[in-house]
Formats: C-alpha cells, sequence, structure tokens
C-alpha cells in the first residue's frame, strides 16, 4: 500500500466532508479548507500531493484554478463532470480526474421529465391554469418520434436509454462512430449537420471546450427540424442565446428546457424569461438529496486504489 502525502478537501461545506472522510481514512493527513480566501494560503503550507475539489457558490470554480498550480500535487478530483474551470489542464505532473457518470441516471431522469412536459403541452396547461381556461390539447406520442443526443458520454447514454424504453427512434453523435446498444444510429460529432433535421427533439450533452463554445448558433438552429424542441443541461456557452431567442420567435423552435446559460444566474432582463414555451431551472438538473456526499463517496473509493496503487476512474488528464 503506498504512502499518500497530504490530501486537501476544498468544500464549503468542510463538515459534511469530515463525516464522511475522516474516519475511514483517520490514518491520512487530511485538510479541509471551507473558503477560497483561504486556499492559496493552505496549499503553500500544507504542500498537499491530492485535492477533492467541489465548485459551489461557496467555493467558485476560478478559485480551484489555484489547485493546478501548486508544485506538490499529483492528483487533482473533480466533484462533477465538468472541468471547463480547471482549463488549461496543462501541468504535467498532475492527474485530472471527475465525478462523471456519479450523477448521470438522476440529470437523465430529469432531462427525460422536460421531454415528456414540453411534447405533453404541460407549459401551456400551466398558463390556462392561470388563465381559468379549459381547453384539450392534442400531442403526438414520443414512441412515434427521435430524439438526437449530441455527445454520446455517460450522461447521453443514460438519456438514450430513457428514450429508447419510451418507444423512441435515438440518434447520436461522439467523437467516433462506435454502435451503442441503446442508440439507432451513432455518428462522429461532425455529422451533427446531417442529424439535426431528422430530430423532434435536440438534447445537448457534451463538454464546454473551445471546439464547442456556441456550437449551436443561428446555422444549427436553422439545420433542425422546424418546431423540434431544444434541451441544455450541459454547458451555457456551448449555445449562442440569441440565435435561440430568434429561432425560438421565429418557430424554427419549438421549445426548450435550459438548466444552464451563458451567464448564471441568467440575468433579469433575459428575455428567455418571458418565452411562453420555454422551461428554465437554475442549473439543477442533478440537484438531487445528498449529491455532494455521492461525490465524496466515489473520491473516497478512488482514494484507496490510488493508496493501493491501482487505476483511479475517470482520469481526464494523465501525468505525462
Amino acid at each position: 500500500m503506498n504512502s499518500m502525502g497530504p490530501i486537501v478537501v476544498c468544500h464549503a461545506n468542510a463538515t459534511e466532508a469530515q463525516d464522511i472522510l475522516a474516519e475511514r481514512f483517520a490514518n491520512e493527513r487530511l485538510h479541509y479548507i471551507n473558503s477560497p480566501d483561504l486556499l492559496a494560503g493552505a496549499l503553500t503550507d500544507i504542500q498537499p500531493e491530492i485535492a477533492f475539489t467541489l465548485k459551489s457558490d461557496g467555493m467558485p470554480g476560478p478559485s480551484l484554478r489555484q489547485v493546478m498550480r501548486c508544485p506538490s500535487m499529483r492528483w487533482v478530483y473533480v466533484g462533477g463532470s465538468g472541468y471547463d474551470h480547471l482549463l488549461p489542464l496543462d501541468n504535467p505532473s498532475i492527474t485530472v480526474s471527475n465525478a462523471a457518470g456519479v450523477l448521470a441516471s438522476h440529470l437523465a431522469e430529469n432531462v427525460t421529465g422536460a421531454m415528456l412536459a414540453l411534447n405533453g403541452n404541460f407549459l401551456r396547461y400551466a398558463a390556462q391554469q392561470r388563465d381559468k381556461r379549459w381547453q384539450s390539447l392534442c400531442f403526438a406520442p414520443l414512441a412515434e418520434q427521435t430524439l438526437l443526443v449530441v455527445g454520446l458520454g455517460q450522461i447521453g447514454a443514460k438519456v438514450a436509454a430513457n428514450a429508447k424504453h419510451l418507444g423512441m427512434r435515438v440518434l447520436a453523435t461522439r467523437r467516433t462512430a462506435n454502435p451503442h446498444p441503446e442508440v439507432d444510429e451513432v455518428l462522429t460529432t461532425e455529422a451533427l449537420p446531417v442529424l439535426l433535421p431528422r430530430a423532434d427533439f435536440v438534447s445537448l450533452h457534451v463538454r464546454l471546450e473551445p471546439q464547442t463554445q456556441h456550437l449551436f448558433s443561428d446555422d444549427a438552429f436553422s439545420r433542425m427540424r422546424r418546431g423540434a424542441f431544444f434541451i441544455n443541461t450541459s454547458r451555457g456557452p456551448i449555445v449562442d442565446e440569441s440565435a435561440l431567442l430568434r429561432a425560438l420567435d421565429s418557430g424554427q423552435v419549438g421549445g426548450a428546457y435550459l438548466d444552464v446559460f451563458e451567464q448564471e444566474p441568467l440575468p433579469s432582463a433575459s428575455h428567455l424569461w418571458h418565452q411562453p414555451n420555454v422551461l428554465i431551472t437554475p442549473h439543477a438538473a442533478d440537484n438531487i438529496l445528498g449529491w455532494q456526499r455521492q461525490f465524496l463517496q466515489h473520491f473516497a473509493d478512488n482514494l484507496d486504489s490510488y493508496r493501493a496503487g491501482q487505476a483511479i476512474a475517470n482520469v481526464v488528464h494523465r501525468t505525462a
């Protein structure tokens, strides 16, 4: 079993982290940092080998970038799947892993619920209820429709599986066109323009990278089937919101579920707030009870592997 250097737990709720980690790793040197103001000094004083990081309002993403510049650091764990706040991953001495897949099924559940709500006219019914208006609205069964999953990672695969259980035809893009048991047709990302006109629903599950910035702009929305529904639970800057508003206003996009935005919190002046065919949640699509604890448990399991000299899960950047 390998000896480990100090471990810093960068988590705004240090008490919760201690409850999970302290007994399991009683002989390790664990340090809990619950404020970004304390992070720089702690890294200098502790010289940690490992960092658990969890981005939150109390521990903003930009502040966590400091762990990537710590000379003693060898492994950084990201609580969550997105690590764009740490980019560029240019330190050859640090392995970075994430929690991709830990909450995938829960986020997919939310996406599936949004598909049902948009397709079933629930937003229109909610407006009718406020107006005390009794009017029946018809809808097309999901089993007759096609979903395009843009980014067939762990979350996208769960969304695809749910859609297949509802009888939908599922198309998907990813870097390589390897087949997937829950998807009828998988093509590479370059095929997106060809697939967009074939889909009744488009759901985004790609990382925010330079090549995905504004992946959905006027051109992409113009290629979608007119009246199709659009879902984004990945990252806000993947979508040009001005282009989305134009597509919604023209009816090119029939409705949308949006959990992420170019600026968060979504400014009160944004016209998205006033779109009758848009469902908005505040970056909360996987906000299940105890989500932070699930990341800590996943980190603890990986820490056992690291201590035993075994491979850790979900490595997104390896040491040189």
